[in-house]
């Protein structure tokens, strides 16, 4: 097979028809739907910030007809902020074409090269791992070209899917359930944009969950989620065509304890959603505020996006709480994403 590698070119429309064809593909292939992006939309999505720059490249193959057929990608992500000597790396493979030797060149051709170009010494990988097969097993290819890129395990999450629609009981069942701990706590929701008068409180909320995010032995700098970091974090949101639904617990004394975000696509055609973050100050869990958000935030799926098939969300295998919250809610195992990392030496 012949193989061409080079970087995607985002300015060419039938370059990015290509490409936004893949990633549906591999989105169908792993969570059974995928979002309907236009491609002014998806331009929107590949460009840079102050917080991180990223690149990109292709793998296309020869048609019969002589053209070239987009069959892979590769990418590398680069953090501004923090995380000042950590790159992470993806490569995917359309499923028609895996098993080629596809994601092996992306990796020698593309990443290798970009990774010691970079200067960064962390390397950061991600893999998917099938259900019910062992995520450990040396000889599974996310970990053959995690060895060629250099990382190894670091720790083991878990992707859950839940069907959509949901049925009103079980959320009135479970709304019920977090009514009985909550107490003096109340949940509050929006929909886009966080309320200026409470960016500050909101940023700190989405910092402290990196810092109790459980992630076993990966190495990580928290962010500082600024006001500023925020707003450029929803302008790209809604240039990419998506909602933010969050809800937040407010403690008796009108503190901020708690959230969590569902991200939909608003295109008729999207049938794919994100569950986002939720999370819990340490000092005010056990109230059952974790369960009491997310009800809070599916029950708005119905109204704001009826078009949606599935919800996908990921939790470390470390992290049974909110494992436990989330198949209450009647998510389901997907598969299982191995993080990887590693340390170049020269």
């Amino acid at each position: 097979m012949q193989l061409t590698i080079r970087p995607l070119d985002a300015s060419s429309d039938l370059e990015l028809e290509q490409y936004r064809a893949l990633e549906q593909a591999l989105d169908d292939h792993a969570y059974g739907g995928h979002q309907e992006e236009s491609l002014a939309q998806l331009r929107a999505g590949l460009e840079d910030t102050p917080y991180w720059t990223v690149r990109r490249w292709i793998a296309l193959t020869e048609t019969l007809e002589g053209g070239e057929m987009l069959v892979g990608r590769a990418m590398t992500f680069t953090p501004q902020q923090e995380n000042l000597e950590s790159i992470s790396v993806g490569v995917a493979v359309h499923p028609a074409h895996r098993g080629q030797g596809i994601a092996t060149a992306l990796v020698e051709e593309a990443l290798l090269p970009a990774i010691a170009q970079s200067g960064r010494t962390l390397v950061e990988a991600y893999g998917e791992i099938e259900a019910g097969v062992d995520p450990e097993d040396p000889a599974h290819p996310v970990h053959r070209i995690g060895a060629r890129l250099g990382v190894t395990r670091k720790n083991l999450a878990v992707c859950r899917a839940l069907p959509l629609p949901l049925d009103p009981a079980r959320l009135d069942a479970l709304e019920a359930e977090s009514a009985q701990k909550r107490g003096e706590y109340r949940i509050e929701q929006w929909v886009g944009e966080i309320p200026e008068e409470h960016l500050s409180a909101y940023g700190r909320l989405l910092t402290q969950l990196e810092i109790d995010e459980p992630d076993e032995e990966v190495e990580h700098e928290p962010a500082e989620y600024t006001p500023e970091r925020i707003r450029v974090s929803e302008r790209r949101m809604r240039e990419a065509g998506t909602i933010r639904i969050v809800a937040v617990a407010v403690a008796p004394d009108g503190e901020f304890v708690g959230n969590s975000e569902v991200h939909v696509h608003e295109a008729p055609g999207s049938t794919l959603g994100y569950q986002e973050n939720t999370l819990v100050m340490p000092e005010h869990r056990g109230h059952r505020l974790g369960l009491g958000l997310k009800v809070a935030t599916h029950r708005q799926l119905a109204e704001r996006a009826p078009q949606l098939r599935s919800l996908v969300t990921w939790n470390s295998h470390v992290n049974p709480w909110m494992i436990q919250v989330n198949e209450k809610l009647g998510y389901e195992l997907l598969f299982h994403e191995v993080v990887m990392q590693g340390r170049r030496t020269g």
